[in-house]
């Protein structure tokens, strides 16, 4: 098991697996944006045998996080590669960084992974998602210091 940083090159990779865990998946061209557009991203993929079972997108700015895109090919769910990748990408931020997600309320198995991990329930909104499923918007208050 690696996990190492993603390039555009394995932009298709990534857009097999989003299309077959995701019934509203992102666009080939929304996950090729985040590696030519935005400045703040960093993609990493998680490897079982040189073969890409899953990656983490995120938005990384000072004192804060965002993750943004987050999946495991569908053979490969349930047997701890989620964890592995989310707790690898959370021991690299900052002590002093915040790490902010929105799930879909319904997606049981991704909000005991997030809760299990120190994310607390912060918001929700009805009909976020384009299929019109509600978000429960997550922290992971990471935040050491703060001005008293």
């Amino acid at each position: 098991m690696k996990i190492r940083n993603a390039t555009i090159d394995d932009a298709i990779e990534i857009f097999k697996i989003e299309k077959r865990v995701f019934k509203n998946y992102w666009s080939f061209k929304s996950i090729r944006l985040e590696f030519t557009e935005s400045k703040f991203s960093q993609i990493s993929l998680l490897e079982v045998d040189s073969k890409i079972i899953g990656y983490i997108f995120q938005r990384v700015m000072p004192g804060q996080s965002h993750i943004i895109n987050m999946a495991i090919d569908l053979p490969y769910q349930h047997k701890g590669y989620g964890k592995f990748l989310l707790k690898n990408t959370l021991e690299k931020d900052s002590e002093d960084t915040n790490v902010f997600l929105e799930v879909k309320e319904a997606n049981f198995p991704a909000i005991k992974l997030y809760t299990d991990l120190g994310f607390e329930e912060i918001h929700k909104k009805d009909r976020y998602y384009s299929d019109g499923s509600n978000a429960i918007f997550m922290l992971k208050n990471n935040k050491k210091h703060g001005l008293v």
